[in-house]
């Protein structure tokens, strides 16, 4: 399972996360005409790769950053979304694909061309390759 699965399933089957957004949850770009509250999320890198050998066969693994951008008409709404996305994500881990997850930053921001709040939640994501 790839990453973008990975993301995408997660986000859209967590129950806080998933009463905010619906399926919107989106890889690297909006849609034109998004209704919001809308969430994007973008790989920014790779930071390692590894082999685990805590089972009988080793398992390749990845560490990867992944930026959720989690866009709102107000602030608050953009906050109250970027705390979902902490709480799917920040501790996850389940046997198969991610091995851990937790955040790494978070910015406030203003969208000027959109008109919209963006809450910026970096998160690192141990998963199965």
């Amino acid at each position: 399972m790839g990453l973008r699965t990975i993301v995408y399933t997660r986000c859209t089957t967590h129950s806080g996360l998933s009463a905010l957004i619906g399926k919107r949850c989106y890889p690297n770009m909006l849609p034109e005409n998004v209704t919001y509250p809308a969430l994007r999320y973008t790989r920014i890198s790779t930071i390692n790769e590894q082999y685990r050998t805590t089972t009988p066969t080793p398992t390749k693994r990845e560490e990867a950053r992944v930026q959720f951008d989690c866009f709102a008409e107000t602030g608050d709404a953009a906050e109250a979304l970027a705390d979902q996305v902490r709480a799917a994500w920040d501790g996850y881990q389940n046997s198969c694909t991610v091995g851990r997850a937790f955040q790494a930053n978070r910015i406030e921001d203003y969208e000027d061309g959109l008109g919209v709040y963006r809450t910026i939640v970096d998160m690192i994501i141990e998963y199965a390759v």
